[in-house]
């Protein structure tokens, strides 16, 4: 369970200015994973779009920026 939170919040960190809702569809894949078969569960979120995931990938390579804009 540790594992799988730590999973969730690195999609948070990773795409929360992109795509601030894009954890609710790895929850779904989740409950997917470890739900019974023919249990009722809710339909996926839609996928993010090919460059709102590559903005986010952009945004986890560039260095932090203090509160004034310069890298630390």
């Amino acid at each position: 369970m540790v594992i799988l939170l730590m999973a969730n919040a690195g999609v948070i960190a990773a795409s929360q200015d992109a795509a601030p809702d894009t954890w609710r569809r790895l929850v779904g894949q989740m409950l997917r994973a470890y739900a019974t078969p023919g249990a009722d569960l809710p339909p996926l979120e839609p996928a993010p779009a090919p460059t709102v995931l590559y903005r986010a990938m952009v945004r986890l390579t560039r260095p932090p920026s203090g509160p004034d804009g310069e890298t630390k």
